[in-house]
């Protein structure tokens, strides 16, 4: 259980999304063995509808999803800005780490988990 003691902010979000995309198992041994990213393509398309915006999701092999979406510039004459991430992630041994790999937890300031510094988090902030 969160309990949010002040009116939340933009980086109090970030932190949240973050965890929950932590929280989802999209690791990768590169054999297409892993559970895939088509879970957290799904949660990252609901988030973006919340907010208005339609996204697609495609899939190179099954599970292995990549989602698409498009914010419409004010001047449709300028060049096109990509902002991309994975949101795959190396496979993780709970045993070998001190905290859950995919527990998206908070602690010592800091989101703990798989992803949390390549690439989930750099994901929760686009």
């Amino acid at each position: 259980m969160i309990i949010v003691t002040h009116q939340p902010t933009g980086e109090d979000e970030v932190v949240r999304l973050c965890q929950e995309l932590i929280r989802i198992d999209t690791s990768n041994p590169g054999d297409h063995s892993g559970p895939g990213e088509r879970a957290a393509a799904e949660y990252v398309a609901e988030r973006l509808g919340e907010v208005g915006l339609e996204s697609r999701i495609f899939e190179s092999h099954p599970g292995r999803a990549s989602l698409v979406a498009r914010i419409e510039g004010e001047d449709p004459g300028r060049d096109a800005l990509l902002l991309h991430g994975h949101l795959d992630v190396v496979p993780a041994q709970a045993a070998d780490w001190t905290r859950d790999p995919f527990g998206g937890e908070v602690a010592d300031g800091c989101v703990w988990g798989r992803g949390a510094v390549d690439m989930k988090d750099m994901d929760a902030m686009i």
